[in-house]
């Protein structure tokens, strides 16, 4: 390995000790030590081979392959929807389905509970239809709940990368198949498939290790210990049994394999990119097509499933923002009180800071985590794609971790690491700037990376051949080629930034209260309206955005 690459692997090793590793080492140290500081296995052990949490480690990888499977299930037809046909309305649709994976798990527990509770509208809904006494459905505190919440968040990923490579194979290989007689399920099989199978592999990869590690979506609505799963034991562990010694220990585990994770899902990333780079634009196909001959009523179900999984809870919440109850009992009326609310102070015993405040915190940590994390994003995926190094492998497997480890434990390990040092950052700006820029960046490397692949070697050996040196040569000719792929890695940091809410719930002070904080607090006042209210504001900020950069024509995958 060159010595310029050490030098740009230096700034994110630097960045990456500090505000993850070393947080996170003083909260897996726990795990293998004993109360005198002495090294131990003790507590690693005593995981592994209780049959408690084996049951809960095997529920957690039972459930993730589930949710992966169905997510998939779900995307796939979205698409094949968006890569193939053309329609009036395209750019929303795609902004739309990529709301569900931004926002905070608290709102989508809120929709979930809301649309699908026994007095949810559904349920309410079906018993008027059908003048029955008794909520027909009993989706919530279920595993059944579990999946359709994860479904809803993780189905944009299937759509976006899935319909990425749809959209770009190359059709000279459909002709030929279809002149030799194949058709439907036989071309599919035979032909489409194994082109975008890549990039299915990669997308559920990633889906599964955002499953495999949810808190909030088990907590809430899995409704008992029956469902616990490793994040859900850690917080419990942690916060419950002040057991700090047991959480750390699942902690280390959970970690162990996040890195056997990332590691395959950077495997299977790579190839999904290549595949991406493989085609060309297909011709599109208008609309009025898919609803024709028999496979016209499939698609007519499909987009009635589609829509009450993730559609009508994101609806049900926006309605209920416009809803005030007149006192504890009283009716329900139409009203705009809630939006007036954004520029006003509102005191109550649960939230004593303005909306427009926590719109405005969650606006600014959105944008330093895009100043932080863009640049370092952008280094480690240059450098992972354009140098080879020894232990390339273990580098990326290593920077893609943070996908996989637990946002309450890297904010639980900021206050350990940091509170007895003369640099306590627990309860500053920065501080959640930080956490945020670690949870996000990985997505900035993801979306750099497939552009910097799909850029021909000889470009770079034509600048420096006419006497640019490479940093010239980057800035002239691999910037520019890249630009895509910044504003999609910035849109995505942006977002997830200002959806985060379990790092930031345990390093916020009064004064730098979040959106995600916000709604928070307000349903634990049981002020559902008013969260409905600031929900419904920032699935608008995250629709915006997405919508934005497909109308300037980008790629968010």
């Amino acid at each position: 390995m060159r010595g310029g690459t050490y030098w740009l692997l230096l700034l994110p090793i630097l960045f990456l000790s500090m505000f993850f590793f070393f947080p996170l080492f003083s909260i897996l140290v726990e795990g293998l030590t004993a109360e005198g500081g002495r090294l131990t296995l003790v507590h690693l052990l005593s995981v592994v081979t209780d049959t408690y949490s084996l049951r809960v480690i095997g529920f957690t990888a039972w459930q993730a392959v589930v949710s992966t499977l169905t997510s998939i299930l779900l995307g796939l037809p979205g698409a094949y929807i968006l890569a193939r046909f053309d329609f009036r309305g395209k750019s929303l649709i795609k902004a739309l389905t990529t709301v569900p994976f931004v926002l905070p798990s608290i709102i989508v527990v809120l929709g979930f509970v809301i649309f699908f509770g026994n007095n949810g509208f559904l349920n309410r809904a079906i018993m008027a239809v059908a003048k029955i006494d008794e909520p027909p459905l009993k989706i919530l505190y279920s595993m059944r709940a579990i999946i359709l919440a994860h479904t809803f968040y993780n189905f944009p990923i299937c759509i976006r990368l899935v319909s990425s490579i749809w959209s770009r194979i190359n059709p000279n290989l459909e002709r030929a198949a279809r002149s030799l007689g194949a058709r439907g399920l036989t071309l599919f099989t035979r032909v489409t498939l194994p082109q975008l199978l890549p990039g299915i592999l990669a997308a559920a990869a990633l889906i599964f290790i955002f499953c495999f590690t949810s808190f909030a979506i088990i907590l809430v609505l899995g409704g008992g210990p029956k469902y616990t799963t490793i994040e859900v034991a850690i917080y419990h562990f942690a916060k419950v049994n002040l057991d700090l010694k047991s959480a750390s220990a699942f902690a280390v585990i959970e970690s162990i394999l996040s890195m056997g994770f990332m590691w395959g899902y950077i495997k299977l990333q790579q190839k999904a990119s290549f595949a991406e780079g493989s085609g060309r634009e297909q011709e599109r196909i208008p609309l009025s097509a898919l609803f024709k001959g028999p496979w016209g009523v499939l698609a007519v179900l499909y987009l009635i499933v589609a829509f009450l999984v993730i559609v009508a809870p994101m609806l049900t919440a926006a309605g209920n923002s416009f809803l005030r109850r007149s006192g504890w009992a009283g009716n329900t009326a139409f009203s705009f009180f809630w939006y007036k609310m954004l520029f006003f102070e509102t005191k109550t015993s649960a939230f004593s800071v303005s909306y427009l405040t926590a719109i405005k915190n969650s606006l600014f940590f959105g944008l330093v985590t895009v100043l932080f994390s863009l640049p370092l994003g952008t280094l480690i995926a240059y450098v992972t794609t354009k140098r080879r190094f020894f232990g390339q492998g273990l580098f990326e497997a290593v920077a893609m971790l943070p996908l996989g480890i637990s946002a309450i434990i890297l904010g639980l390990g900021y206050i350990r690491a940091y509170q007895h040092l003369p640099w306590d950052i627990t309860g500053k700006w920065y501080a959640i700037a930080f956490a945020h820029t670690i949870i996000a960046y990985p997505f900035v490397i993801r979306s750099t990376s497939a552009v910097f692949r799909k850029i021909d070697p000889s470009l770079l050996r034509a600048a420096m051949s006419l006497g640019a040196n490479r940093l010239k040569a980057f800035l002239t000719v691999e910037l520019p080629l890249i630009k895509s792929g910044l504003i999609a890695g910035a849109t995505f940091a942006f977002a997830i930034s200002i959806g985060e809410i379990n790092a930031t719930l345990m390093l916020y002070n009064p004064n730098l209260v979040t959106i995600p904080i916000a709604i928070y607090r307000l349903i634990g006042a049981y002020n559902y309206f008013a969260a409905c209210a600031l929900g419904t504001i920032l699935m608008l900020i995250c629709f915006a955005v997405f919508l934005l950069i497909d109308k300037l024509g980008f790629e968010v995958t």
